[in-house]
C-alpha cells in the first residue's frame, strides 16, 4: 500500500506512508507503519542554537468499524541550522494484530502552526498468515541498511532498515534494495531442505521477464527465512516494473511468489536507446525487423494522442486487425509523411518514442496504458507542461491537477497557442485516474463550472446556472494555483 502526498513546496504538509504486514511463527503477526516526513513542509522553532519541527500523529486501526488499536504521539525532527534545509525524518512503529481485514486512519498534524490543514490518511488492508502453507511478508522496499549495533524499531535479522516509502525510482536512484521473510518452509519443505530465493524484474504490462535482471540465493528451511539483497537498476529503462521473488523447491518447482510493483524514469538510458534507433539506416528497416504483433500494436496506438481525425481511424483499423505487416506499413508512412525532406523519420519517432515511455510511466490508469490517459493523452498532444501544480489534499476536493503552457503546440494539427490550461480530477482515488474536465485550449473540453467537479460533497450553489463555484471554499486553493499555477 502506497499513499503519496505531495504538492508545491510550503503550501501543505508532505509525506510518504507505506505499510509492511509481517509475522512471528507461534505468535501474532504484526503491521509495520512507515513515514516519511519532509522537514520543508513543515513550520520550525528556535531550540538552543539549532531549529525543529514538531508533528502530531494520530492513529487508529478499525475492524468492522470497532476501534482495535490507537496511538497519539508527537515526532521532533533532527535539529538542523539551515531552515531552508530542514531535515527529512522518519518514523517506524508495530501493532500486533491478529489475521482479518482493517482500516487504518492516520492524521498528520505541524505542532508549531495549528493553521496548517491536517492531512488524513485512510486505507485498508489485510492480516493473513497461516501454518500450513508457504507465507511471506510484505516485500520492504529499502533507502538503505546497515548492521545493527542497538536493536530498535527498524531492527529485523541484525541490520537496521531504513524503508524507501515511494514506489518511483528516478534517475538517481540505481538500486533496488529490499528486504523480504517467508514462514513455514520448514513444516512444508522439510527442516533444513534446501530451496532457493529466485528474484527478477519482469514488465508490469507483459509480465516478460527481463534476463539482465535477476539472481538468487540458496537457504535451508526453517520457520523463519530471511532475504536482504539488492538489484542493479542503473541501466533500467523508463516503465512500469514488477520486482518478483519467487520460492523454488529441489525440483525447480514455485512454491510461492510475491511481487512488488515499482516505476522507473531513466531518461540517460532513454536517450542512448534513441541513438541506437538512429544508426538504422532507414525507418523501413527498423520497423521492418519488428516481428512482435504485440509491440507492433503499442507502436500503433500510441501515435492515437498526436493523430489527425483520419489517422485516428486508421490508428484504430490497424491495433484492431493486429495485421504485422500493415501495421508495419501504416507506422512508416506516418513518420514519413510527418518528416517530408526536412528531418529524418526515424529521428522524430526515437524523439516521441521518449515522450511516450515517460507516459507509461507518470500516467497510467490502471491496466489502461499511459497514452490513451488523459493527461497521458494531453502530454503527448501538446508537450510537457510549463507548470503542473499537483492537488493530493486541498480541503474536501478530489484529488486535482492544473496544468499550465506558456505556448504549446498541438501536434495533431500543427496549431500554437499561448497561455492554456488544463484541470484534471481524481474521483476514483484508489486507481491514479484523472480525468480532464477544463480547458481553454480550442478542441478541448470547455466548462466553467469545473471547480464543482473538484469538490467531495460541497454542491452549495449548484442550482444556479450563474454560479461558478461553490459556495463556501474561499478556503481552497485552486482559484489561485488556476490563476498562479506553480
Amino acid at each position: 500500500m502506497l499513499i503519496l502526498l505531495k504538492t508545491s513546496t510550503f503550501s501543505q504538509i508532505i509525506s510518504y506512508f507505506n505499510t509492511g504486514a509481517f509475522n512471528v511463527p507461534g505468535q501474532q503477526p504484526f503491521l509495520e507503519t512507515y513515514l516519511t516526513l519532509i522537514g520543508n513542509s513543515f513550520s520550525y522553532k528556535t531550540v538552543g542554537t539549532h531549529y525543529q519541527n514538531s508533528v502530531n500523529i494520530s492513529l487508529l486501526i478499525l475492524k468492522d468499524s470497532t476501534i482495535v488499536k490507537a496511538n497519539k504521539y508527537n515526532l521532533i525532527s533532527p535539529a538542523f541550522d539551515d531552515t531552508l534545509k530542514a531535515a527529512t525524518f522518519i518514523d517506524n512503529q508495530r501493532y500486533s494484530l491478529p489475521n482479518g481485514i482493517y482500516e487504518i486512519q492516520i492524521t498528520i498534524s505541524d505542532n508549531y502552526n495549528p493553521k496548517q490543514k491536517p492531512v488524513h490518511l485512510r486505507q485498508k488492508f489485510v492480516m493473513a498468515f497461516h501454518s500450513d502453507q508457504i507465507e511471506s511478508s510484505s516485500i520492504e522496499v529499502l533507502e538503505s541498511y546497515k548492521k545493527a549495533t542497538v536493536i530498535s524499531g527498524v531492527t529485523k535479522s541484525g541490520f537496521d532498515l531504513i524503508p524507501y516509502n515511494v514506489n518511483y525510482f528516478p534517475e538517481i536512484q540505481n538500486d533496488l534494495l529490499f528486504y523480504f521473510e517467508t514462514y513455514n518452509t520448514d513444516t512444508i519443505l522439510g527442516k533444513n531442505t534446501p530451496f532457493v530465493f529466485y528474484y527478477y524484474i519482469e514488465g508490469a504490462d507483459n509480465l516478460i521477464k527481463l534476463n539482465s535482471y535477476g539472481a538468487f540465493k540458496k537457504q535451508n528451511a526453517s520457520k523463519v527465512n530471511p532475504l536482504l539483497a539488492k538489484l542493479d537498476i542503473s541501466k533500467l529503462g523508463s516503465g512500469n516494473y514488477n520486482l518478483v521473488i519467487e520460492i523454488k523447491d529441489g525440483k525447480n518447482i514455485i512454491q510461492h511468489q510475491k511481487k512488488y510493483f515499482f516505476q522507473r524514469l531513466n531518461k540517460a538510458v532513454d536517450i542512448v536507446a534513441m541513438y541506437g534507433f538512429n544508426e538504422k539506416k532507414s525507418i523501413a528497416e527498423y520497423f521492418g525487423s519488428c516481428d512482435n504483433a504485440d509491440t507492433l500494436k503499442m507502436f500503433v496506438e500510441c501515435l492515437w494522442p498526436i493523430s489527425n481525425g483520419i489517422d485516428k481511424e486508421r490508428v484504430i483499423n490497424q491495433a484492431v486487425k493486429k495485421d504485422k505487416d500493415l501495421m508495419k506499413k501504416f507506422i512508416i508512412d506516418f513518420w514519413q509523411r510527418r518528416a517530408a525532406d526536412s528531418v529524418s523519420p526515424l529521428k522524430l519517432w526515437a524523439e516521441y518514442y521518449k515522450n511516450v515511455q515517460q507516459v507509461m510511466v507518470l500516467f497510467k490508469c490502471g491496466k489502461q496504458p499511459g497514452y490513451y490517459t488523459e493527461r497521458g493523452r494531453v502530454y503527448l498532444q501538446y508537450g510537457a507542461p510549463s507548470q503542473r501544480s499537483v492537488q493530493n489534499a486541498d480541503l474536501n476536493t478530489f484529488p486535482y491537477e492544473i496544468w499550465q503552457y506558456y505556448r504549446l503546440n498541438d501536434r495533431s494539427n500543427g496549431q500554437f497557442f499561448s497561455n492554456r490550461k488544463f484541470v484534471f480530477v481524481n474521483k476514483n482515488i484508489a486507481d491514479d485516474c484523472h480525468t480532464l474536465i477544463h480547458s481553454d485550449t480550442r478542441g478541448e473540453i470547455y466548462n466553467d463550472r469545473w471547480r464543482f467537479e473538484l469538490t467531495r460533497r460541497n454542491n452549495n450553489g449548484v442550482a444556479n446556472p450563474d454560479n461558478t463555484a461553490p459556495v463556501g471554499t474561499q478556503y481552497n486553493q485552486f482559484d489561485e494555483i488556476y490563476s498562479n499555477p506553480r
